[in-house]
């Protein structure tokens, strides 16, 4: 790289990707105040990178980015990106692949056992001067229950020998199966999830959202669950039917929910799974864990590098097809 590269930051990360481009003396780092739309039109009309966490691109802001070259997400989803958009513009966006997988996988396996052992009511239980009530209640098992795991991807792999290591049945499906490694590591695996739904006790999804996985879990598939089921969602909200959820709920057909994503985030303050005990809720910071932050932030910040420097790998290129095609 010989010319002057800005690269606008758009919100706060770990500092170590700060270290990253910093150690360019052709890069200028570029702070806003915040992710408001009028401030990201001015912000990005000179830069030729962007590294950005939530803050949402849409046409409407991107077509201020007359010099745009990438733009490099702080993780794997990007549907707070106009992919199409930028894929026509023949720019790349980068992600994050695999840097936050291990802690998700994690975040997901906590919520299972806190769910089954119903956590949440049982340190309510305790705080509330309850003690003489905890025979009132029940831990469902992990051993010998069979989870399915929607989406083999790199969070899935992982998720997929920590429940074998409790002892699970462990079903994994993706309509672009890895059939050998799922095998491998001691799980079945399909192409088609539902007909897996009977039977299953634990439902995690692990699945990007697009148009063909919005409400793939909705009234049919809660339904088609074992009664008693746990449902977990540590992927991207409107994948789970947040509608169907709530009424499977109330109907006592599943037993509980964790969730670390919702369609709107933040959730409305009388949003009603928010009051319910029966659902474990986190922040969307499943990846939270400071080596996936640090992790995060390092490969965001080398993927412009690598851009600037025509480097760019086709792993971490989310359009890498749209960008293929004549």
């Amino acid at each position: 790289m010989t010319d002057m590269k800005r690269v606008l930051v758009t919100e706060h990360m770990h500092e170590a990707g700060y270290d990253v481009l910093a150690a360019h003396k052709d890069i200028e780092i570029v702070r806003i105040p915040d992710i408001e739309r009028e401030t990201l039109k001015a912000a990005i009309k000179d830069v030729h990178g962007i590294v950005l966490r939530s803050a949402k691109l849409d046409i409407d802001i991107l077509q201020h980015a007359n010099s745009l070259q990438i733009v490099s997400r702080h993780g794997v989803g990007c549907d707070n990106i106009d992919v199409a958009h930028l894929t026509d513009r023949g720019i790349p966006v980068a992600i994050a692949a695999g840097a936050n997988a291990r802690s998700v996988a994690e975040h997901t396996l906590g919520f299972m056992i806190a769910a089954a052992r119903e956590f949440r009511i049982l340190d309510d239980l305790v705080k509330a001067g309850r003690w003489a009530e905890r025979n009132d209640y029940r831990a469902k098992d992990l051993k010998g229950a069979k989870v399915l795991i929607v989406g083999f991807g790199r969070i899935g792999r992982l998720v997929a020998p920590l429940c074998k290591a409790f002892g699970m049945d462990v079903v994994v499906a993706d309509i672009a199966l890895e059939r050998d490694l799922a095998e491998s590591m001691g799980c079945r695996a399909v192409e088609d999830f539902r007909p897996e739904l009977a039977g299953t006790d634990f439902l995690t999804v692990h699945v990007p959202l697009d148009e063909t996985t919005r409400h793939l879990i909705s009234k049919r598939e809660l339904a088609a669950l074992t009664p008693g089921a746990i449902v977990i969602n540590c992927a991207r909200g409107g994948i789970v039917d947040e509608d169907a959820l709530l009424a499977a709920l109330e109907s006592d057909h599943i037993r509980a929910a964790a969730v670390d994503v919702m369609s709107e985030e933040p959730p409305r303050a009388d949003h009603p799974l928010i009051a319910r005990k029966d659902v474990l809720m986190t922040p969307h910071n499943g990846a939270a864990a400071m080596s996936a932050a640090i992790a995060m932030a390092e490969v965001a910040a080398q993927n412009v590098i690598d851009l600037f420097a025509g480097e760019l790998k086709d792993e971490m290129t989310f359009n890498l097809e749209g960008l293929q095609k004549p």
